[in-house]
């Protein structure tokens, strides 16, 4: 047996024992040693060098669909507590039936009748694996989290950082067990009776996703490219379209009212009360746009909380409006990013720079958050969320599958932000805004468990919730 220190690159120092029956590792406390002085000495190595970082590689194509990785799925409707999955799970960690050494565990509210499983969700971005101490936990290239069990040193950090404790310990071996989805093939799906566990591999094909960004690229190209106009004002054959901001101005600053502006701007409106904010999601050019900037711009930085007002839009909304009054023309258009794109490909096949410009200086705030013009400035916006207001459709979220408080992916991938994750966290159903909801649909995209829903306005329970 031999001794050696080695430096966390937290500051602490530990004592490593090793034998040839294995590893063994125990935590001495010493004070802090800063790495760079642990380095000098030649009996002293960094956790760097132990147990280095895997760096997370993406390919091109996870960039625009990312890999959706196997899971297990759990419905409280249908689990009896019985305890099947909790004591094959146990045969396979310790070859005997011990429940209390399974990988899952079943919490029984035996006075209610309701029953919820805890295990591991093997997150997209899990939290256990930035608390482990010794790097003992890593996430592979096929998605699953796991223990390595000779760094692991059993300090329990994994499990108070799980929002769902997952990790569990063993009474018997004081050991921390994790679901591994018994490495493709989970043992607690395969026996279970009431058919409460179900194994996915995740949506191969995210149609969604798919078909919104084939919508956009036609969209583009039809109103910044191929048809002659600005979408201000913009007519192919018999269909006239106008911009429903564009036709306020004009109302304003001309103090007259034309029916054929009327007309024009109500199949935009029309399409706000049947789909909600559809246009913003899934035609508007620039939010297109914003799109494909969001997808190479760094990590957000954030933007500043005291100018995260959503009621902004309507102050400029009104201002657009007052100014095409007081000025006899339209005030907000020659600066709107959306009539920009529309503007900047012309018959001649010529950029314009000034437009491009107003285009990519409202793109560069993507650096903070996304789709920032779209949360707090954009009167198109403003228009259509009123009318969303009266809408016939919500996004509710919260399905009786739904695993809320260890399974965030909707609040993730959300542009507009308005999905509560502290709620979710909470294990509550977040109310979602209409008003704000761009209807892009990507929280029932990245869903993996069914959970986000589209349903009418008037249905007012989630679909298949249960109270726990």
């Amino acid at each position: 047996m031999f001794k050696t220190n080695v430096v966390l690159d937290f500051g602490y120092s530990i004592l490593f024992r090793a034998s040839c029956f294995g590893f063994r590792i125990c935590y001495v406390f010493t004070g802090t040693v800063m790495q760079e002085q642990a380095a000098e000495q030649n009996n002293i190595i960094t956790l760097e060098d132990l147990r280095p970082r895997r760096e997370d590689k993406k390919t091109f194509s996870d960039y625009f669909m990312p890999r959706r990785h196997s899971g297990i799925l759990f419905d409280p409707k249908k689990c009896t507590g019985c305890g099947t999955c909790e004591m094959v799970c146990s045969l396979r960690n310790i070859s005997k039936i011990a429940p209390a050494s399974a990988s899952i565990e079943v919490l029984r509210d035996e006075e209610n009748g309701k029953n919820f499983a805890i295990f591991c969700q093997h997150c997209r971005k899990p939290l256990c694996i930035e608390a482990c101490p010794t790097r003992a936990i890593e996430k592979g290239e096929d998605g699953i989290v796991r223990i390595n069990k000779l760094f692991c040193v059993e300090c329990g950090l994994c499990t108070m950082a799980c929002p769902e404790a997952a990790p569990l310990k063993d009474p018997i071996t004081e050991e921390i067990n994790k679901c591994d989805l018994c490495e493709g093939d989970p043992l607690c799906v395969k026996y279970c009776p009431a058919g409460a566990l179900t194994f996915t591999k995740g949506k191969k094909i995210r149609w969604i996703k798919g078909l919104r960004w084939s919508v956009q690229t036609i969209s583009f190209l039809l109103l910044a490219v191929i048809l002659v106009g600005t979408f201000c004002s913009l007519k192919a054959g018999a269909l006239s379209l106008s911009c429903p901001a564009g036709v306020l101005q004009n109302i304003a600053s001309s103090g007259t009212v034309v029916l054929v502006w009327i007309l024009s701007a109500s199949l935009i409106l029309g399409l706000t009360i049947l789909a909600g904010r559809f246009f913003c999601g899934w035609i508007c050019p620039f939010g297109f746009f914003l799109d494909l900037v969001d997808k190479i711009t760094p990590k957000k930085i954030g933007w500043p909380s005291f100018l995260k007002s959503r009621v902004a839009k309507y102050g400029i909304l009104a201002g657009a409006v007052g100014g095409s009054c007081a000025f006899g023309f339209q005030a907000f258009c020659p600066v709107c990013p959306i009539g920009s794109i529309c503007r900047s490909y012309g018959a001649t096949g010529t950029l314009n720079g000034a437009n491009l410009g107003i285009v990519a200086a409202l793109a560069g705030l993507e650096v903070t958050e996304r789709r920032v013009w779209c949360r707090y400035f954009c009167p198109v916006g403003a228009i259509l969320a009123l009318f969303a207001k009266i809408g016939l459709i919500k996004i509710v979220i919260g399905a009786n599958q739904c695993k809320k408080f260890s399974c965030i992916q909707c609040a993730e991938v959300c542009p507009m932000g308005i999905i509560d994750a502290d709620k979710l966290r909470e294990g509550l159903s977040p109310d979602i805004p209409m008003t704000e909801c761009i209807t892009c649909m990507r929280c029932i995209d990245r869903c993996p468990y069914g959970a986000a829903k589209i349903r009418f306005r008037w249905q007012k329970t989630v679909p298949g919730k249960i109270e726990l």
